[in-house]
Order: structure tokens, then C-alpha cells, then sequence
């Protein structure tokens, strides 16, 4: 029981991180009026996140699902500025993709 709530309180964590720093991200470019692709990509797919943070507890299955399409679009987002700006960090890319599976599976987990 106790190992539950840890797994459910860790996930909630990391998922919250990833999609509001993907977020504050999206808003800074915006802010600095980059409305490039990426960034859009990046903006919509932390608002999906972020939507299927909000109905965790309602609908666990589309949560799933939600997130998965939205951190696909966040990913692909990141890689598509790295490709407009000549400027391609894979490291970045790696970790990114890396944080957003370990975050689906602990999901499905749950």
C-alpha cells in the first residue's frame, strides 16, 4: 500500500515537472515572439500534458493516452527547433525522451 502511494506521488511529481517546464518553456519563446513550429508543437503538447495531469484520478485510461501524445508532441517539438536552429543537443534529446518513458510507465504502472 505504501509503495503505491510513493509510485503515485513520485509519478504526479515528475509528470507535473515535465509539463510545466515544457510549458514555461513554450511561454518564454512565445514571450520573445519565436512562434516557430517547434514552439507551438512544444506549447500544445505541454497543454495535453497538463490535461491529462487534471483528469489523473477521473479517466486513469485516456490520462495514458493523453499523455502519450501530448510528450510525443513535446519531443517532436524540441527536435524540430533543434533542426531549424542548426544547433541539435542529442543529449538534450535523449534525456528528454528518456524522462517522458519512464513517466508513461509509471503511469501504466499505476
Amino acid at each position: 500500500m505504501l509503495t503505491s502511494m510513493i509510485l503515485g506521488i513520485l509519478t504526479i511529481v515528475l509528470a507535473l515537472a515535465f509539463s510545466l517546464l515544457h510549458l514555461a518553456a513554450a511561454f518564454s519563446a512565445m514571450k520573445q515572439k519565436n512562434y516557430s513550429l517547434g514552439n507551438t508543437c512544444i506549447l500544445v503538447g505541454s497543454c495535453i500534458t497538463s490535461l491529462a495531469l487534471a483528469i489523473f484520478y477521473f479517466v486513469p485510461l485516456a490520462t495514458i493516452l493523453l499523455w502519450i501524445v501530448g510528450s510525443s508532441i513535446v519531443c517532436y517539438g524540441a527536435y524540430w527547433n533543434g533542426q531549424q536552429q542548426e544547433n541539435q543537443h542529442i543529449s538534450h534529446h535523449i534525456i528528454r525522451i528518456t524522462s517522458a518513458i519512464v513517466i508513461t510507465v509509471l503511469f501504466i504502472l499505476l
